[in-house]
């Protein structure tokens, strides 16, 4: 997998909203995934989810528009794990502060399967710390400008995971233009690692 170039690899953007920042107090309200290959959309997950506490903090749903009334007949995390990591299969991971996405699914698959997940990762955040210096912020938003992505619904997880896919596409693009393509080397640089540049092949725009 690792040796696969950008265009070989099935990659999966994921997204989250939860109540808070703490996997070990806080829930998943909302998961989207979209899987694509070689800039090819495959297919697509997203489900609301109930949290545990049956109650979202109100500045929550300030923030995501996420309401109590819209996840009280949803389905629980632990009924939706089993769907959502047959859809990730062994595709590479692709998330905006990775980090934080994985922490939540990681608790809640130790907690109801005693496992967690081995997929690789790519954090988009992190990317563009290494290959967009000149970006003040990298939040999403940012970037999206940059790239003049529309960013419609913003902290909502589906709209989310369709502009990280964008702002991940771009970034490709970018790095293919360096001669960098393969999954490893894009690894790297996400986890802050030094790979060697060639020779850039064109100008950027």
């Amino acid at each position: 997998m690792f040796n696969l170039t950008t265009d070989e690899a099935v990659f999966t953007v994921i997204d989250l909203e939860t109540t808070g920042f703490n996997p070990e107090r806080d829930y998943i309200i909302e998961i989207a995934a979209i899987k694509f290959q070689g800039n090819i959309e495959i297919d697509r997950f997203w489900k609301l989810i109930k949290p545990d506490t049956e109650f979202i903090p109100p500045h929550i749903t300030k923030l995501t528009g996420i309401t109590n009334a819209m996840v009280i007949d949803q389905p629980k995390i632990k009924d939706v794990l089993p769907d959502f990591l047959r859809f990730i299969d062994d595709s590479i991971i692709v998330a905006h502060n990775a980090k934080f996405d994985i922490s939540f699914l990681n608790y809640n698959t130790k907690l109801y399967t005693g496992k967690t997940i081995k997929n690789p990762s790519i954090c988009t955040d992190n990317l563009a710390r290494r290959i967009l210096p000149d970006i003040d912020s990298k939040s999403l938003e940012h970037i999206a400008y940059h790239f003049n992505i529309p960013y419609r619904q913003k902290h909502r997880a589906l709209s989310d995971a369709e502009v990280t896919m964008k702002i991940f596409e771009k970034m490709l693009s970018f790095l293919e233009d360096y001669n960098v393509n393969r999954i490893i080397d894009i690894i790297k640089l996400s986890e802050g690692k030094k790979i060697n540049y060639r020779e850039k092949r064109k100008r950027y725009v």
